[in-house]
């Protein structure tokens, strides 16, 4: 009897995704989710307010022509750096993450995508108009624009029958505090920065990453570590967003004396924080490590105002802006390349890892911010110059990789 050898057939590869002509315009694409328009929008400032505060500082040393800003330079880099792109960012998480974390369904374009385009035109006339008439006009535009992408957001807050909305909830409160600075330069020009600041930092930025941290950072790392169990209770969502908020409430009082009571154990509790969510064990996956390395510098920065506290409370001195760099610079700056990156790779079909590009960013990130904080100690002009360069160099090269990502169809072919 004859035997018939069986032919296997081996796994056919997946389909290449669509060709260049069958694909929508680039247009099209950037506007047709909301991850896209607005981390497209938000890497659009980014590069242009790094390049400008580069040169500013760079002039500032003597060694480049002054550039002619509408805002003075104090509240130039408030706007830009903590009013700027970081709510392009967080509007693009929001519209995209937070359909998934209250159970609605995505929202309609005509929701985000007419305000999100007035939100980008009124944020560059803010950072690049040369007259501040023309800057306040730009930041109200820019202001208002935000309140409605706020309103949208809300509206999935109200339908959502979800279990779990508070996380959701304080984002959307510190969206609406964010909101307050364009509008209050609009409303005051120079004299909205004490408010620029205090809001900005206290009410807004720390708040949001905060919020996202005690989210997200245990679910990822139970996702790619197992045995690593999901810590996130509610009275540590408590703890670590109280202390910012009491130790902007005694700065906005004057007590930088006394922050240190809220300051010091604090870093303490962060730090055992950072041991107990698995810094040590996150080396093993690289984009996950860059999400526990961004939360180690909270830590840190609450270290560095608790001895820039007790400097003033014995000396009379502080170690000036070395503590608020940190949390800014290294807190909110890790946390924003490494969840912006993660998003980016997830929805673009790219795999979920950080390649060598990635990584190197990162790293000088964290170069950048350690000589951001030295200059604070010893601020000459060429050591801030150079810690501004610094960072010009990380976030450049970043956003240029990126920014052609959200004009382009996903590398794995699917929609969206």
């Amino acid at each position: 009897m004859k035997t018939i050898p069986l032919r296997v057939q081996s796994p056919q590869p997946p389909p290449p995704p669509a060709a260049s002509h069958d694909a929508p315009p680039a247009w099209r694409l950037v506007a047709s989710v909301p991850h896209r328009l607005f981390f497209a929008a938000a890497m659009l400032v980014l590069l242009v307010s790094s390049v400008i505060w580069a040169w500013a500082l760079v002039a500032r040393a003597g060694v480049a022509p002054t550039l002619p800003l509408g805002p003075a330079q104090p509240v130039w880099h408030l706007l830009a750096m903590l009013f700027g792109f970081f709510a392009f960012y967080m509007f693009g998480f929001l519209f995209t993450a937070g359909p998934r974390w209250l159970d609605v369904a995505a929202p309609a374009p005509a929701h985000w995508r007419p305000a999100g385009i007035v939100a980008l035109a009124g944020a560059l006339a803010m950072l690049l108009a040369p007259t501040e008439g023309l800057a306040r006009a730009g930041a109200a535009a820019y202001g208002f624009a935000w309140l409605a992408l706020d309103l949208a957001f809300a509206r999935l807050l109200l339908a959502s029958r979800a279990r779990d909305k508070v996380h959701a909830t304080l984002v959307l409160a510190a969206m609406l505090a964010g909101a307050s600075g364009p509008l209050a330069y609009a409303a005051v020009a120079v004299d909205a920065y004490p408010w620029l600041a205090y809001a900005g930092i206290w009410l807004y930025a720390i708040p949001v990453f905060v919020v996202v941290c005690h989210r997200m950072i245990p679910f990822f790392t139970a996702s790619v570590l197992p045995a690593m169990a999901i810590f996130r209770p509610w009275w540590l969502l408590a703890v670590l967003l109280g202390g910012p908020l009491a130790h902007g409430a005694m700065e906005l009082a004057g007590a930088h004396a006394w922050t240190w009571i809220v300051d010091l154990p604090l870093a303490v509790f962060a730090l055992d924080l950072t041991r107990r969510w698995g810094l040590a064990q996150s080396m093993a996956n690289r984009l996950l490590a860059m999400l526990h390395v961004g939360f180690a510098w909270y830590a840190i920065a609450f270290a560095l105002y608790a001895v820039s506290s007790l400097v003033t409370l014995v000396a009379g001195t502080s170690l000036g802006h070395a503590a608020v760099h940190a949390l800014t610079l290294g807190f909110c700056g890790s946390l924003m390349i490494a969840m912006v990156s993660r998003v980016t790779f997830g929805h673009s079909g790219r795999m979920l890892a950080a390649d060598r590009f990635t990584w190197s960013v990162f790293v000088l990130l964290q170069v950048a911010t350690v000589v951001r904080v030295g200059a604070s100690l010893w601020p000459h002009p060429s050591v801030m110059a150079f810690g501004a360069l610094l960072w010009a160099m990380v976030v450049v090269p970043w956003g240029l990789r990126f920014l052609p990502i959200y004009w382009r169809p996903r590398a794995d072919g699917k929609p969206g």
